[in-house]
């Protein structure tokens, strides 16, 4: 990266230049411990941000599993806010943290995010991982106000905000999971996502700024894959859209007639009224 790069990068907050630019998706060291789904680990990492007074909550595919998506996340997403980031890592990255978490190596990059721009870290010795992320990222507040907690005690976004987040940055694949997650309808948006409220254009375009210029220089050519739209739709058109075709999500596999979503069954209940999930 030259010098242009890390200037504009330093308006990515936390943006730390120093670390490992490899990439990958790999599942920690030989003879590392098994965690699990790595709850008690999360709990842990969240109880010390806490005690500095940085708020965080967990965001991402673990987000979705907590609402009742059924998907195999690799990392822990931590969001926290953004004026506190480049606090969070310096506390991670020095004593007596630093003898319990490393940095691990960043992610590969995906589409219409800065991901693969944030430090990753490992507990030593352990097959435990999460990623640091600003609020900035996730168009979310990890304030207590903001969040609902687990059964197990993990905060995550309340779910009109996740939703309403997830539709702003365009990540639909994931804004379908949540909806048949948690077999949300056209009406719960209507009363829930102020869908007459205009998408964030501003972000969008400053977003797009950085993704270009964080991509790796041999996929630069393909950056308009990764970008996300400027031509944004309107909010209710991509929910209705997304709403009214869950029913054709279910796999052909699955006896339609027995279940309301891919993910829920008829008579099933709230995903979140399960105590006994460890999530």
């Amino acid at each position: 990266m030259d010098n242009a790069d890390d200037q504009l990068l330093s308006g990515i907050p936390g943006y730390q230049p120093q670390f490992s630019t490899q990439y990958s998706r790999d599942l920690g060291k030989p003879g590392d411990a098994h965690c699990g789904r790595g709850v008690k680990e999360t709990l842990d990492v969240i109880a010390t941000l806490e005690g500095f007074g940085i708020h965080c909550c967990v965001v991402g595919t673990k987000a979705l599993v907590y609402y009742g998506a059924h998907r195999v996340p690799m990392n822990w997403d931590l969001c926290v806010p953004t004026d506190s980031f480049k606090r969070a890592i310096a506390l991670l990255t020095s004593p007596p943290l630093n003898e319990k978490y490393e940095v691990w190596h960043r992610i590969m990059p995906e589409p219409k995010t800065l991901m693969h721009m944030y430090p990753r870290f490992t507990l030593k010795g352990a097959n435990f991982f999460f990623i640091l992320l600003p609020a900035f990222e996730c168009l979310l507040s990890p304030s207590p106000d903001q969040c609902e907690r687990s059964a197990s005690g993990i905060p995550y976004p309340k779910l009109e905000l996740f939703a309403r987040s997830l539709l702003d940055l365009q990540q639909y694949a994931d804004l379908a999971d949540l909806i048949d997650g948690m077999d949300l309808d056209e009406a719960w948006g209507e009363d829930h996502l102020q869908l007459d409220k205009p998408p964030p254009v501003e972000h969008i375009l400053k977003k797009n700024e950085m993704i270009a210029r964080c991509l790796p220089e041999d996929i630069r050519e393909a950056v308009t894959l990764s970008l996300l739209s400027e031509r944004t739709r309107p909010p209710r058109e991509t929910w209705q859209r997304l709403v009214s075709t869950k029913h054709r999500r279910i796999n052909d596999e699955l006896p339609r007639h027995r279940y309301l979503t891919r993910f829920r069954k008829v008579g099933s209940k709230d995903p979140r009224e399960d105590k006994e999930r460890d999530v």
